[in-house]
């Protein structure tokens, strides 16, 4: 194998409640009123292939430095990990990734955001805009995770493209939804359950099917009821 993995998981997993470890206490940025509920997975991951000059597997090259304040969540925002809503959800997963001598991704997540078992992978840049719903399950990566062709080759890490994700402010990202590479999510735009998202969608659109196609335009301008807490946690 061509590629070295190595992880850092700052979150203490023997915890029954989202608890950073001593040393990754304000690695992450997290807005007032914001909630984690349940114990999220969040990860950091330093990949390297041969282009990088160094493939001793015996030496620890990961730097948690290179991740800390990466991953930012505004205010009044819930990042929400059980399991006891109606539909089956998971832990919420943020993974932070650099590839070779490239800078860690960034995750920015706005105000007023429901994450439900949301899992999202960034080599680059994911952007949340503000009063945004995700449906359980929703995953978002803003790489391929690896080439197409030349699997096993001395440079696949170098060769993995990457692009930015923006969901814009007021989206409804629907059930079990996948957003891929580049794809701009518009303002108030919804996205049907179990969508594959490959293409930019509209602002006011709405969005369904795999891969997703433009099946309706809202009123311009229309805006969204403003998202409440889960009412699981509400009660």
């Amino acid at each position: 194998m061509t590629c070295i993995y190595e992880n850092l998981l700052p979150i203490d997993k023997n915890q029954t409640r989202a608890t950073f470890l001593p040393e990754f206490e304000d690695h992450v940025i997290i807005g007032d009123d914001t909630e984690l509920i349940g114990v999220p997975h969040i990860g950091y991951t330093f990949v390297r292939d041969e282009t990088y000059g160094n493939m001793d597997r015996a030496k620890a090259l990961i730097n948690a430095d290179d991740f800390k304040g990466r991953i930012r969540i505004g205010t009044n925002t819930q990042v929400y990990s059980e399991n006891e809503v109606g539909f089956e959800n998971s832990p919420v997963r943020l993974t932070l990734v650099k590839a070779n001598h490239r800078n860690a991704g960034e995750i920015t997540i706005g105000n007023n955001v429901i994450l439900q078992g949301t899992n999202i992978v960034c080599y680059e840049r994911v952007t949340i805009g503000n009063d945004i719903m995700f449906g359980p399950r929703v995953t978002i990566m803003d790489c391929s995770g690896h080439p197409v062709v030349g699997r096993g080759l001395a440079d696949e890490v170098e060769r993995t493209p990457s692009s930015p994700v923006t969901i814009e402010d007021g989206a409804w990202i629907g059930m079990g939804v996948t957003i891929l590479k580049g794809v701009r999510i518009g303002r108030n735009a919804i996205v049907g359950a179990n969508s594959v998202v490959y293409h930019d969608v509209p602002d006011n659109a709405i969005a369904l099917g795999n891969p997703a196609k433009i099946v309706k335009t809202l009123d311009q301008g229309a805006e969204h009821e403003r998202q409440s807490p889960l009412a699981a946690h509400a009660a």
